[in-house]
């Protein structure tokens, strides 16, 4: 009987699956974010709701393979989400075909981006995404491979504030009320590291050693030209 032989999960083959997800959270919540929605009687951009989740894959990416490879992700990511926004506030720009009159009004609705908003969303993802992924490099050289809840929960406490205050200031000041402002902040921060606690940590323990057996040496993989110590 044949021995059978475990798949071996490359690093290419784990960031392409990782770059993926990534860009269509990146995209969704860039799109939702312009909705305010209402939780428990509160208002929060519905971007929250999906947002979070880049948080879980940039501690994975970062944990793994070091911020190079996190700061890669997190560009392309935002590359993506840059191009989306204008190849669909293009599709704003022609005369409706007069058949296609209510879907085209959805549609310019929908892509017709409050500039500050997309602005703000862009910077508040750089912001966030680059301090997630440095804080918690930083704090894995203080740790070394212990305490992976500390660096998660850690690294999301700073990049999430950071994302979650660049957002509702740059996005909403003179719109809506300092009252309003702060609460969206703390509500939308709150969630972000409810979130983490609830569901990316315990998904982060998971999914690291999991990963971490299936490379072939069963090792954190180290990219070229780093160490382990980054």
């Amino acid at each position: 009987m044949k021995k059978k032989i475990r798949p071996v999960l490359t690093q290419e083959t784990f960031l392409n699956y990782a770059l993926l997800a990534y860009v269509v959270l990146i995209v969704a919540s860039n799109v939702m974010a312009s909705k305010v929605i209402s939780v428990f009687g509160f208002p929060i951009d519905a971007g929250t709701l999906t947002y979070p989740f880049t948080f879980l894959i940039g501690d994975v990416v970062a944990e793994l393979f070091g911020y190079k490879q996190s700061r890669r992700v997190i560009l392309i990511g935002f590359a993506a989400n840059c191009a989306f926004s204008c190849m669909t506030l293009m599709g704003t720009l022609p005369q409706a075909y007069g058949a296609a009159d209510a879907l085209a009004n959805a549609y310019d609705v929908l892509f017709s981006y409050n500039i500050r908003i997309l602005a703000a969303s862009f910077i508040a993802y750089l912001a966030g995404a680059l301090l997630n992924a440095a804080s918690l490099i930083w704090i894995r050289k203080l740790t070394g491979r212990k305490w992976l809840a500390l660096r998660t929960i850690g690294s999301t406490a700073i990049g999430a504030f950071a994302d979650t205050a660049v957002f509702t200031v740059t996005a909403w000041v003179f719109v809506l009320s300092a009252q309003d402002i702060l609460i969206m902040a703390a509500i939308s921060y709150a969630v972000k590291m409810i979130f983490e606690i609830v569901i990316a940590t315990p998904a982060d323990y998971f999914i690291v050693p999991l990963i971490r057996k299936h490379m072939s040496d069963g090792t954190r993989p180290i990219t070229r030209g780093e160490n382990r110590s980054s």
